[in-house]
């Protein structure tokens, strides 16, 4: 099992993902959506992996919605750095992270361009249960 370890700039929010997979087997996906435009973000994501994010304080953390408001951005309020996107399925959170935000790790596959224009709710919540990481546990936990 692999821990590949990322954060925020300041240390606010940090993540594990725990995954059979490595830095060469991990495709990174470039979103072409305004946010992911504007922060430069591409995206890792195991559909068998599992995502252990926390956060120090509750108060430097903004949590992001836009668009359809179908899932939650991350973003350390302190430093302004996107670390994932969580979503809930039939009550299961799914994740993926921003492979720019991970510590030491260097995926050498090339970025993949995504463009999700014109997807309708329905299929961007069944690609993204199929594709985003399949087990999430944020500590604390989002209220």
């Amino acid at each position: 099992m692999n821990a590949l370890k990322g954060s925020c700039h300041c240390g606010n929010v940090e993540f594990t993902l725990l995954t059979q997979q490595d830095e060469h087997s991990l495709v990174p996906r470039r979103c072409g959506c305004t946010m992911c435009r504007r922060h430069a973000a591409s995206w890792i994501s195991d559909p068998h992996a599992r995502l252990e994010l926390s956060y120090r304080d509750r108060s430097l953390l903004s949590v992001y919605q836009f668009g359809h408001k179908t899932s939650h951005w991350i973003v350390c309020a302190r430093c302004g750095v996107l670390t994932a996107v969580i979503c809930t399925i039939d009550g299961r959170a799914r994740a993926v992270v921003r492979s720019q935000a991970m510590i030491d790790h260097v995926f050498t596959a090339p970025e993949v361009p995504m463009d999700f224009d014109g997807e309708s709710v329905e299929n961007r919540l069944a690609r993204r249960a199929r594709t985003w990481i399949g087990s999430v546990a944020i500590t604390p936990p989002l209220a």
